[in-house]
């Protein structure tokens, strides 16, 4: 069986979040698994990817004909089929005033390119234009479409998007392309794919609700006879404090020693006092409720906590951080932006890791933070409420505001047996094994 997995990113290429991690991951595990199915994965072909040139395809935009350049490249046995536009070749993948228009015309490019396909896989709103075009008859087989965060839908104006696509408008009567006067391309994946999956169980559900729903429940609850919600997974050799090139004390689950090394590293080299210290490796959106944090502060400085947070976004909260780490010395340090080798010394070196977003489609942090012994503080929402169970392999707490976090803080505070909680964790199996048999099933069933 032939898939082909078609998103904006995918890890090593390109990463900008999750997306990234589930797309490099799962046709690799597909691939292991030796079930028959051989993957494929399209991307755009971004300025610094490393492919050789094998040839050229034509494609309709906007009322005329455009070319795009085709490479290829491998990793770990999956091929990858890079799509060159001059759009793309730019020093991130998103950001810019018109992503619009430039994944619309990276869709469009790969749609003459999926004949022969068994199954299109198509991620969030940067390929969910591909279900309608295969019934539009543009290519065969099957498709799958993942929402992996259903809050960014690509919306966009009417009248550029049918000049763009080059296709008049009542071509897309009926075919779920248009909501709230606008064209939404999220919506249209939702309408016209064969199937509809999501990136955890809890978050399928909520999304059907108007909380959660983001102005698509009444959409998702008539089409729900085909949604289903499938855990991500981890890539365990990757996030692995046992061969964590990152760690200069390496452990296990059956010796933490290495962890209390790292630990004690960790806070000599920040200025940070001898107590329990909550890791928080994010970025400051309105999703990860980060702000909340910050409200909590006092109260959290008052339980004796430490904090010890790297990330960066609004820039309220960025300054917001940089403040309390100067009037909090020894209690509160603040590393702006992102960091690799600092992201993983943070998960194997904090005592605890908080996360309290507002809506987690699924999460991987929490994941990584179960991982590396360090039990995850996290509201009880979507994938973080499927992953991690309370005062077992981490702490729950319900409510998005600072009386959550500190009752979150205060769960992991007083349990007598913190040491056995992590280990609860790092045993757990977080492998995309489970979810690569599950797709493939999906699959096979259509």
């Amino acid at each position: 069986m032939r898939v082909a997995f078609v998103a904006s990113e995918a890890f090593p290429f390109a990463k900008v979040g999750g997306l990234a991690d589930v797309v490099g991951s799962l046709p690799q595990a597909l691939k292991r698994q030796d079930q028959g199915i051989e993957p494929t994965i399209f991307l755009p072909w971004y300025w610094g990817i490393e492919g050789y040139y094998v040839g050229e395809t034509w494609f309709n935009f906007a009322g005329g004909r455009d070319k795009a350049g085709i490479g290829h490249a491998e990793h770990e046995g999956v091929r990858y089929v890079l799509v060159g536009l001059p759009d793309f070749a730019r020093d991130k993948p998103y950001g810019y005033d018109d992503d619009f228009r430039r994944f619309l015309r990276f869709q469009m490019a790969v749609a003459e390119l999926l004949q022969g396909f068994d199954v299109v896989h198509a991620h969030d709103w940067q390929a969910a234009l591909l279900p309608l075009l295969r019934n539009l008859g543009w290519f065969g087989g099957r498709t799958v479409y993942t929402i992996h965060n259903l809050a960014y839908q690509g919306v966009w104006g009417s009248q550029d998007f049918y000049a763009w696509s080059g296709l008049p408008g009542e071509t897309y009567y009926g075919a779920g392309l248009e909501h709230n006067n606008a064209v939404n391309l999220m919506k249209c994946g939702i309408v016209n794919a064969d199937r509809v999956t999501t990136v955890s169980p809890s978050y399928s559900w909520e999304i059907r609700t108007p909380t959660f729903g983001e102005g698509l429940d009444g959409v998702l609850r008539a089409q729900e006879w085909k949604l289903r919600g499938i855990l991500n997974g981890l890539d365990t050799a990757y996030w692995n404090p046992r061969d964590d090139r990152y760690l200069a004390h390496p452990y296990d689950s059956t010796d933490l020693s290495g962890k209390a090394a790292n630990r004690a590293e960790l806070l000599a080299e920040y200025g940070l006092e001898d107590r329990p210290t909550l890791g928080v490796v994010s970025r400051f959106a309105h999703q990860k409720g980060i702000d909340t944090i910050l409200d909590a502060l006092p109260g959290l400085m008052g339980m004796g906590v430490n904090l010890m947070v790297l990330g960066s976004g609004d820039p309220y909260l960025e300054r917001t951080f940089a403040w309390a780490s100067r009037h909090h010395k020894g209690r509160v340090a603040y590393v702006q932006g992102f960091n690799e080798p600092l992201a993983h010394r943070v998960y194997a070196g904090c005592d605890g890791f908080l996360m309290p977003s507002r809506f987690e489609p699924c999460g991987l942090a929490q994941m990584i933070a179960m991982r590396y012994g360090t039990p995850p503080v996290v509201r009880a929402v979507g994938g973080l409420k499927d992953t991690v169970q309370h005062w077992e392999t981490g702490f729950l707490f319900e409510h998005a505001d600072a009386g959550g976090v500190l009752h979150g803080v205060s769960e992991f505070l007083k349990h007598p047996d913190r040491q056995t909680v992590a280990r609860n964790g790092m045993l757990h199996d977080f492998s995309w094994d489970r979810p690569a048999q599950e797709y493939a099933e999906l699959y096979r069933s259509m």
